[in-house]
């Protein structure tokens, strides 16, 4: 198989943008932009979402059980752009702070079940809490690049 071509192909499913982020203990926030979220069930609420196993990151997140889903507005790009390239950041940042401000949505999880799928590692979260916030344009992903919503 082909595997650039499949990627191509692949990123022509337009997607939202989502930062997961996890409890920390010092001063930091740990978190990753995550394009893999999906809702499973409604009743009850499952979420489940995707880490590829090569990241620098799966170390962090592998033993995650509790974890914030915060979906991005358009006004994101630079929180998802950090959040894509490193992972921890000081709580009081300018990033953090546009993160918790312009977010569309949250929500407040727990892991229930992790699934080894191929290269992923794909885990299942059970919806403790969300909070639904004022109306705003998504962060859409398309073709490997930001998009705008038209309308």
């Amino acid at each position: 198989m082909n595997i650039s071509r499949y990627k191509k192909i692949l990123s022509k499913y337009a997607t939202g943008i989502t930062v997961i982020t996890k409890k920390s203990k010092n001063s930091l926030i740990t978190g990753i932009t995550v394009n893999s979220f999906v809702s499973i069930s409604l009743k009850p609420a499952y979420i489940s979402w995707s880490l590829d196993k090569t990241t620098s990151s799966y170390k962090k997140f592998y033993n995650l059980k509790f974890l914030n889903i915060y979906i991005l507005s358009e006004k994101q790009t630079n929180v998802s752009n950090y959040f894509s390239s490193r992972n921890e950041i000081q709580k009081n940042s300018i990033i953090v702070k546009n993160l918790l401000k312009n977010n569309l949505a949250e929500l407040y999880c727990k892991t229930v079940k992790k699934i080894n799928i191929g290269d992923h590692l794909f885990f299942v979260a059970k919806v403790l809490q969300f909070k639904l916030k004022k109306e705003k344009k998504p962060l859409i992903y398309f073709s490997s690049k930001y998009k705008k919503l038209f309308g």
